[in-house]
């Protein structure tokens, strides 16, 4: 484990043993975070095209053939292969159900996308157990499905599993140019997240010519720069992870306790460049500054914690009266509060639908067009079935690719909104609580106050259902996006008579009944994503109360407990004030600690 993870953990268990988490109610967050880190796990998520040979490199790293393989595509589930002690397997279906399964070849060729029952569509993931030495520290490998063009990539492959991988390895043929399919799928979704993390695999490297051999990686860096339009300074700002693979020399090696074929195939440098990146690449630093965050946001409601119980043991009987009265009038101010907050979360509401519905209305123009082209353009011969199944599966990937990729953006929206209440509310109290302390003036905010609502920000926009996300391989996995079905499947147009006649005339008539299908599913979809925006309004609005009130009413206790401490004249307030500086000078020497390393 990162040194760095085991220091906050250090630093949790540490905070674990002083009185004022207990009695703050911090104990849970910490060991929700200190969880988190130890079930941390680190994903590769696997790449390629038809034959390109992911699913033997798969087994390669594995050290067992365990992934079926063939000339023909064999890969139609997503597959997550984590440690197991014991060979497990777990088929999960989308409807939630799940089927245990024997860790072999050959019951895996059952979901195989040459298995004419089509059984693949029916699985939403493959959970694999497997002793293999390169999952022991919490690795998990996906395999994704194999597709002739990179681009009909399933959605949850390319909007959960990329942006989220420690590691990405992408399969190209060494043999071959880069495909445009390849280019525009590493252009539109690998290259924006950087480079660093992505190691390019030049498999079965060992079928090139011996002539070529030579300069095969510079050639294949210079077709990847040329490909990517990047110049000089930018390809040594960026250079590529290319690496020669023969996943097929591999799995030979180590079939046959071959280390000289092992070593020759490349699979070493492969796994030692890989172990290099998740372990200690971006994506583990952004987890590693994440968990700091959090420890950092409890650091500091402990230190707020005990700088409002010293403002209360270091105030007199008067003030906490005085203090105790306006809290009262607060909770009595609930009506006038509850329709403030109504009216600001009605007007945000509002904002981020119109928000949505033009970036919705957008899209939709331009999925129209880009459907009625490809239907202008077509020059086959079997029209019927290019519109029920080509234009079909279409239209369903661009819309689930829509949601995917602008739900993040929806839950900002939401989150900024849910932040601004919480802003307004805190600035609220400290407005309105006045607290004299021993020694000193009056001063607002002695009793520091911070709303904290329940966090939103997981949930995704989906349409026919509102799916929080989980944590760990769940989350991960999560489900999938259920969209209004599309099927291009019933139009009385597509009749045998329609086939006879000429193509542009069905071309023609077919436009007009595919962009009504288009409006329809839309509208259906517009529909769900004004349901999720209200429901997650009035979630927010909801939360902000409970937790409004929640922390008066804490006060309100906190200081009825204190004045009949000081009434009885409680000779141990000194030492009490001592015991709380010590605490508070020793979560400042923590905080101060996690600060400097954020810097």
């Amino acid at each position: 484990m990162d040194t760095r993870k085991q220091r906050i953990l250090g630093d949790i268990e540490k905070l674990k043993t002083m009185e004022c988490v207990g009695l703050s109610g911090k104990a849970e967050a910490l060991n929700d975070l200190a969880s988190d880190i130890q079930n941390d796990f680190f994903t590769i998520v696997v790449l390629g095209e038809f034959k390109r040979g992911k699913s033997t490199f798969v087994n390669a790293l594995l050290g067992e053939k365990i992934l079926p393989t063939d000339v023909l595509p064999e890969t139609a589930t997503i597959n997550a292969i984590m440690y197991s002690p014991v060979p497990t397997l777990s088929v999960v279906m989308h409807d939630g159900s799940e089927e245990a399964g024997e860790v072999s070849e050959q019951f895996l060729k059952k979901f195989s996308a040459q298995n004419p029952q089509a059984i693949a569509e029916k699985v939403k993931y493959i959970k694999i157990g497997y002793p293999a030495d390169i999952l022991r520290q919490n690795v998990v490998i996906v395999d994704t499905p194999g597709v002739s063009d990179i681009n009909e990539q399933r959605c949850e492959v390319t909007y959960r599993f990329i942006p989220k991988a420690n590691a990405i390895l992408f399969l190209l043929d060494a043999n071959s140019p880069l495909k445009k399919s390849e280019k525009d799928f590493i252009d539109q979704h690998l290259l924006p997240l950087g480079v660093d993390h992505i190691l390019f695999l030049a498999n079965k490297y060992d079928d090139v010519d011996e002539e070529e051999d030579g300069d095969l990686i510079g050639a294949l860096q210079r077709r990847l720069r040329e490909a990517f339009k990047m110049d000089t300074e930018e390809a040594e700002l960026a250079e590529f992870n290319l690496f020669p693979l023969s996943a097929l020399m591999a799995v030979e090696g180590i079939e046959n306790d071959d280390e000289v074929l092992k070593e020759a195939s490349g699979i070493n440098n492969v796994i030692n460049k890989m172990k290099e990146v998740i372990f200690s690449g971006k994506v583990e630093e952004r987890k590693i500054q994440s968990y700091s965050i959090q420890l950092m946001s409890v650091l500091e409601k402990l230190i707020n914690y005990l700088e409002n119980e010293r403002s209360l043991r270091s105030s007199d009987v008067d003030v906490l009266k005085q203090t105790q009265n306006q809290l009262q009038d607060m909770l009595r101010d609930e009506e006038l509060r509850k329709n403030n907050i109504a009216k600001f979360v009605e007007k945000e509401t509002q904002n981020i639908i119109a928000i949505a519905d033009k970036s919705l209305a957008f899209f939709q123009r331009r999925l129209t067009e880009t459907v009625t082209d490809n239907v202008n353009f077509y020059k086959g011969s079997d029209f019927k079935e290019y519109i029920e199944s080509r234009i079909s599966r279409m239209v369903q990937r661009e819309m689930e690719n829509w949601v995917a990729s602008y739900s993040p953006h929806v839950d900002q929206l939401l989150r900024t909104m849910q932040q601004e209440i919480s802003r307004g509310l805190t600035y609220h109290f400290n407005q309105r609580i006045q607290v004299e302390t021993a020694g000193s003036e009056l001063k607002t905010s002695a009793l520091f106050f911070d709303v904290s609502v329940v966090d939103i920000s997981d949930t995704n926009v989906k349409a026919g259902a509102v799916a929080a996300g989980g944590a760990g391989l769940m989350l991960l996995l999560g489900t999938p996006v259920l969209l209004p079905f599309i099927s291009m499947a019933a139009f009385p147009l597509l009749q045998k008579s329609m086939l006879e006649s000429r193509l542009s005339r069905a071309k023609d008539e077919v436009i007009p009944a595919i962009t009504t299908q288009i409006d329809i599913s839309v509208s259906g979809l517009r529909n769900e994503i004004h349901q999720h925006i209200q429901k997650q309004s009035e979630k927010i609005i909801a939360n902000s109360e409970y937790a409004y009130e929640s922390i008066l009413n804490d006060l309100q206790q906190r200081i009825g407990a204190e004045l009949k401490a000081k009434e009885q004249e409680q000779s141990g307030k000194k030492r009490e004030i001592g015991d709380i500086d010590l605490q508070l000078k020793e979560l400042s020497t923590i905080m101060t600690k996690y600060r400097r390393d954020s810097e």
